[in-house]
C-alpha cells in the first residue's frame, strides 16, 4: 500500500514511470488515461473515464468534470492525494497472459472485477472523522472515488498484467467533502489483500480459461506448468533492462544536455534483446511484444501443455464452515496476539481461495462474510467500551490470552530466582549511568541501572514513545564499559534493523530466535522441533543446533504473505518432523 503525497501533476508521472518501458505497445489511445469508479452504500458505478489532465484535476481533489474544489483543501507539499494498492495475481499467470490472448482478456476482466469487489467493501468500511481537534469521531462515508490505471510490463519489461487502484483522499460524509482517514484504510490491509486475491482465484471466467489451455494451479494459486519458468523468464529480463540502461548511460555521456528519441530506443530494445544471448531468440523489426515473450519462453524450453484439462472446483457445500473458522483464527494467532475484523475477513477469503472454490462473486462473497461473522463470534474483545473503530486491532482468542497467562505466569516464578552465590538480601547494585544522564529521563536511568544489573530476570515496559531505543543505547554502552553485550530480540526484523542501526547492538527476531533452536511452524500454527542431526525441510540441510550449520543460523527464509524474513511469516509445513509433546510455544 502507497499514501501518495504531493504535487497532482507529479501523480501523472509517478503513474507512467511505474510502466515498463514495453507497456506502450498496449496503451490504445483514445481510452483514456484512468478508470474512475463511485461507490455509495457498497454500489460501485462507473464514470467517464479520465483523460490526463482530467485526471490531474481529480488527484488534486477538485470535481474533474466542474473544477470545483472537493472541501476545504490543502496545498501543500505534504496534502495527502490518495492511497493506492496494486491488483495482480501470481507471475505465472501473467505468463499465461502473454502467451495466450483469451487468458489475457479473461485475466483482465478478473482484474477489474476484483478491484470493484475492493471498492465497494471499503465503500462500507472506511471512514473519515468529523469534530474538533481531540473529540473527533469516526463516521461512515456516503461516497468514495476511486481509479484503475491498467500496466501490462513490469520495468524490466516482464509481462505483469497489474492494475493500480487508487482511492481518492476526498470522500463525502456527513454532508460534506472531508478528508479520508487513511490510517484506517492501512489496517484494513488485509481484507484489501484477501478479497483482491480470492476475487481473482475463485473467478470462474479466468480459470475456465485457465483450464481450456491445460493449466493447473497449486493450493498458493500459482500455474504448475509455468512455475518453473518464472525465475528464468524474469532474469533474463531483468539482464535486457541492464543492457538497455548500460546504452543509455553510454550515450547520455557523449551527447550531454540530449534526450534519446523513440527510435533510437527502439534500437536499444533490439539490440538489448540480443545482447549476451546470441543463440536465442533476437527481436526483429516488426516483431510484437508477445511474440517476443513466446519466443523467450520456448528458448527457455517451455513446451505447452498437450490440451485442455477439466474444470473441477471444490463445491461451496463441500466446505466445513466451522473448520474455516478454527483454521482463520489459529492462522491469526500464529502471525499476532490482536487482530481486527478486516484481519478476519482476509484470511477468511484466502483460505476459502486455497480451498478450490470456483463460483460467481456473490456466492463467494456470501461464504467468506458468513464465515467471518462466525470467527468474530468466537473472538473475544481486548477494550471494554463501545464504538471502537473497526479498524483498530482490538480482539483475540482465548488459546492467545492463555498463552499471555502461561508467560505472565512463568515470568513471575523467574523473577525471584537468582544467580548461584548471591544472598537473597542483595539488590541490584547501583551503576553510573552519569555519561547518558543528559538524555535520560529518571524513569529511563532507573531502567538502564536495572538491566546492566545482577538480575536474572527483569522485565521492564514502555510505551510508544516511552524511550525504549534512548535506554537501551545507553545500557549498551555501559555494558560496554563492564566488559558485556547486549543482544536484542525483537518482534520483527524490521523493528531488529532498526535496533541494530540506532542502539549498536546485536540484533534479530523473535522467529529467528526460534528457528535457530529447531523450531518450525507452520500457517495454520503448529509447531515442531528439531533435534540434532534431523534433516531440515525448510532449508534442506541437516539441523546441527544454534549458530551451527546449515538450517540452523541462516534464520527463516523469505516466505508467507508479504511478511518481512524472520517476522512472523511461517517457514512452511510440519509435516514429517518431529514434534515435542506438550512443548510451550514462543511468545507472540
Amino acid at each position: 500500500m502507497k499514501v501518495y503525497v504531493g504535487d497532482p501533476a507529479a501523480a501523472r508521472a509517478y503513474v507512467e514511470a511505474d510502466r515498463g518501458r514495453a507497456d506502450d505497445y498496449y496503451l490504445a489511445e483514445g481510452t483514456g488515461f484512468a478508470r474512475r469508479f463511485t461507490a455509495t452504500d457498497a454500489r460501485v458505478t462507473e464514470l467517464v473515464p479520465l483523460t490526463g489532465d482530467g485526471y490531474e484535476t481529480w488527484v488534486a481533489g477538485r470535481d474533474p468534470d466542474t473544477d470545483q474544489p472537493r472541501g476545504q483543501l490543502r496545498d501543500d507539499d505534504r496534502a495527502v492525494r490518495f492511497v493506492e494498492v496494486v491488483v495482480n495475481g501470481p507471475k505465472t499467470w501473467s505468463l499465461a497472459a502473454a502467451l495466450h490472448p483469451d487468458i489475457a482478456a479473461a485475466y483482465e476482466a478478473a482484474q477489474d472485477r476484483a478491484a470493484e469487489q475492493i471498492i465497494g467493501w471499503l465503500a462500507e468500511h472506511a471512514t473519515t472523522r468529523v469534530g474538533p481537534r481531540g473529540g473527533q469521531v469516526q463516521v461512515p462515508l456516503q461516497v468514495l472515488e476511486a481509479a484503475t490505471v491498467r500496466h501490462y510490463t513490469s520495468r524490466a519489461n516482464d509481462p505483469h498484467w497489474h492494475l493500480h487502484l487508487q482511492l481518492l483522499s476526498r470522500v463525502f460524509a456527513a454532508g460534506k467533502w472531508r478528508g479520508l482517514h487513511t490510517v484506517g484504510i492501512r489496517d484494513s490491509l488485509g481484507a484489501i489483500n484477501g478479497i483482491g486475491h480470492a476475487a481473482m482465484a475463485c473467478d470462474p471466467e479466468l480459470n475456465a480459461a485457465f483450464a481450456a489451455h491445460g493449466y493447473t494451479k497449486d493450493a498458493t494459486g500459482e500455474i504448475q506448468e509455468l512455475a518453473d519458468y518464472a525465475g528464468p523468464f524474469s532474469a533474463r529480463n531483468a539482464q535486457i533492462a541492464r543492457n538497455v540502461d548500460r546504452y543509455e548511460r553510454e550515450w547520455t555521456a557523449t551527447h550531454p544536455g540530449e534526450r534519446p528519441g523513440p527510435a533510437l530506443r527502439r534500437a536499444w530494445d533490439a539490440r538489448a534483446w540480443a545482447d549476451g544471448r546470441p543463440d536465442k531468440v533476437v527481436a526483429q523489426p516488426g516483431v510484437t511484444l508477445d511474440e517476443r515473450w513466446r519466443g523467450q519462453l520456448s528458448g527457455l524450453g517451455y513446451r505447452g501443455p498437450s490440451g485442455p484439462v477439466d474444470l473441477a472446483p471444490t463445491p461451496v457445500g463441500a466446505l466445513d464452515r466451522e473448520e474455516l473458522v478454527q483454521r482463520a483464527l489459529a492462522r491469526l494467532a500464529a502471525d499476532r496476539s490482536a487482530w481486527n475484523a478486516p484481519d478476519v475477513r482476509g484470511e477468511v477469503e484466502r483460505l476459502i481461495a486455497a480451498a478450490g472454490v470456483v463460483v460467481q462473486a456473490a456466492v463467494r462473497i456470501e461464504l467468506a462474510e458468513d464465515v467471518a461473522a462466525r470467527a468474530m463470534d468466537r473472538c473475544l474483545p481486548l477494550l471494554d467500551r463501545d464504538g471502537v473503530p473497526e479498524h483498530i486491532r482490538a480482539w483475540t482468542s482465548r488459546p492467545v490470552l492463555a498463552v499471555e497467562a502461561e508467560l505472565a505466569a512463568r515470568l513471575a516464578t523467574r523473577v525471584t530466582e537468582r544467580p548461584a552465590g548471591v544472598p537473597d538480601t542483595d539488590q541490584t547494585p547501583l551503576v553510573d549511568v552519569a555519561a547518558g544522564a543528559a538524555r535520560l529521563d529518571p524513569g529511563q536511568a532507573a531502567a538502564v541501572v536495572a538491566l546492566a544489573g545482577r538480575r536474572r530476570l527483569v522485565v521492564i515496559e514502555g510505551a510508544a514513545g516511552a524511550g525504549k531505543t534512548t535506554t537501551l543505547a545507553a545500557t549498551r554502552s555501559l555494558l560496554a564499559e563492564q566488559g558485556r553485550r547486549l543482544v536484542v530480540v525483537t518482534p520483527t526484523l524490521k523493528a531488529a534493523k532498526v535496533v541494530a542501526a540506532e542502539v549498536g547492538a546485536v540484533a534479530g527476531s523473535a522467529a529467528r530466535l526460534a528457528f535457530e533452536y529447531g523450531w518450525r511452524w507452520n500457517d495454520d500454527g503448529a509447531w515442531a522441533r528439531l533435534g540434532i542431526g534431523d534433516l531440515c525441510p525448510t532449508t534442506g540441510g541437516v539441523y546441527a543446533g544454534p549458530g551451527r550449520g546449515r538450517g540452523s543460523a541462516r534464520g527463516p527464509p523469505r516466505r508467507g504473505r508479504g511478511r518481512d524474513a524472520g517476522s512472523g511469516h511461517r517457514p512452511g509445513p510440519a509435516d514429517g518432523r518431529r514434534r515435542v509433546p506438550g512443548a510451550p510455544r514462543p511468545a507472540r
